[in-house]
C-alpha cells in the first residue's frame, strides 16, 4: 500500500482520546478520517481536538465508507467482539483493545472471520510495546542470565476513575466489562508473562472485592506454570494507592533482572552486581504510539502483528481460568 492508511477509531472515551489517537498523531503513514462513538459530544470531542473530518454515532455507518482501510476499536469490553467481526466482514484490518472479547466462543469467532477475509486482526497488549519490556525480552531469550526459574508481576492502582480519566461507568458494570481488575489489568500480567518467558501451561486464582463496590473483583492474585517448568505470581487490582513496587521481576539461573516502573530496568548477576540499564540501550519510543504505528505498519505492507488474535485468544482463555470460568 503505497498510499497512507484511513483509519476510523470506534470508541472516544479516555483509552482513544490520551493513548491511541495521540499515538496516531504522531504517525506519518497514517490519516484519521473518521471517529464514532454512541455519545455523539464525545465523539465531536475527539473530531476537534484530533482534526478528524467525519464523526458517527453508529459504527456501521463508519464501516460502510469504502475509502476506509482501518479500524481501531476502542469501546467497552462487551462490543468488541462484535464490532471486530463487524470491521472484518467489511474489510477492514482491526486494532481492538484488550481484551478482544469477554468469552471464548466470541473470541474463537474473531479468530475464524480474520482467517476467513485473511485481514489484520491485532490486540492491543501496549505493555509489549514497553521499551524496559522488550528488552527484558531479548535478554532473557539470549541466555545471558540463564533460563528462567520464576517471575513475578505487580499491577495494581487505585481504580479506572481515581487513577486515570475513565470517561463513563463501563469498567464497574459487569454486563459491559466482563469481570473486574482481571481482565482491565491482570490480562496484561498474563499476556506480558508470555511475551517474556514463554506459554503458560496452569494457573489458578484468587479473587476479591475490597475497596470498591461493585459486583467483580477488584483484587486478585495469581499463580502460573509455564512450558519450562518455572513458576510465575501476579497481584494486579485497583486497590492500591501509590507507593509500593510496580513492575516485572525476572529470576534466573544465572541472574536477575527487574523492569520497576517508578525507576527502570536493572540487571544482576550472580556477584550480586548490579547494572542499570541506559535509555541509549532501548529500542523504539515505547507505549501506544509504538503500539499504534506497528499496526499501521502491518497493514501497509501487509505483515502479521507481533500480538495477534491468538495471543488475544490465549490471554482470554487464561483470564478466564482465573475467574475458574
Amino acid at each position: 500500500m503505497a498510499e497512507k492508511v484511513r483509519l476510523g477509531l470506534i470508541g472516544c472515551g479516555a483509552i482513544a482520546q490520551e493513548a491511541h489517537l495521540p499515538g496516531f498523531a504522531v504517525c506519518q503513514d497514517v490519516e484519521v478520517v473518521a471517529v464514532c462513538d454512541t455519545d455523539q459530544g464525545r465523539a465531536q470531542e475527539a473530531a476537534e481536538r484530533f482534526r478528524v473530518p467525519s464523526v458517527y454515532t453508529n459504527h456501521l455507518e463508519l464501516l460502510a465508507d469504502k475509502s476506509i482501510h482501518a479500524v481501531d476499536i476502542c469501546t467497552p469490553n462487551y462490543l468488541h467482539a462484535p464490532q471486530t467481526i463487524d470491521a472484518l466482514r467489511a474489510g477492514k484490518h482491526v486494532l481492538v483493545e484488550k481484551p478482544m472479547a469477554t468469552t471464548r466462543e466470541d473470541a474463537e469467532a474473531m479468530l475464524t472471520v480474520a482467517g476467513q477475509t485473511g485481514l489484520v486482526l491485532m490486540v492491543g497488549f501496549t505493555h509489549r510495546f514497553n521499551r524496559a519490556n522488550r528488552y527484558l525480552k531479548k535478554l532473557v531469550a539470549s541466555g545471558v542470565i540463564g533460563e528462567p526459574v520464576s517471575m513475578r508481576v505487580r499491577m495494581a492502582h487505585h481504580g479506572p476513575y481515581d487513577s486515570w480519566s475513565a470517561r463513563s461507568d463501563w469498567f464497574f458494570r459487569h454486563e459491559m466489562a466482563g469481570g473486574g481488575a482481571v481482565l482491565d489489568m491482570g490480562i496484561h500480567a498474563l499476556d506480558i508473562m508470555r511475551f517474556i518467558v514463554g506459554e503458560i501451561t496452569e494457573v489458578k486464582g484468587m479473587t476479591a472485592g475490597k475497596v470498591h463496590n461493585i459486583k467483580d473483583e477488584d483484587l486478585a492474585v495469581v499463580l502460573t506454570r509455564f512450558a519450562n517448568g518455572a513458576l510465575g505470581s501476579i497481584e494486579t487490582g485497583w486497590h492500591s494507592h501509590p507507593g509500593g513496587f510496580g513492575g516485572i521481576e525476572v529470576y534466573c539461573t544465572e541472574g536477575t533482572a527487574v523492569n520497576d516502573f517508578a525507576s527502570g530496568l536493572k540487571v544482576w548477576d550472580l556477584r550480586g552486581e548490579m547494572r542499570i540499564v541506559r535509555d541509549d540501550e532501548l529500542e523504539g519510543d515505547g507505549g501506544h504510539a509504538f503500539e499504534v504505528r506497528h499496526f499501521v505498519e502491518c497493514v501497509k505492507n501487509g505483515t502479521a502483528p507481533e500480538v495477534d488474535g491468538t495471543d488475544g485468544y490465549k490471554a482470554i482463555d487464561l483470564a478466564l481460568q482465573v475467574y475458574g470460568r
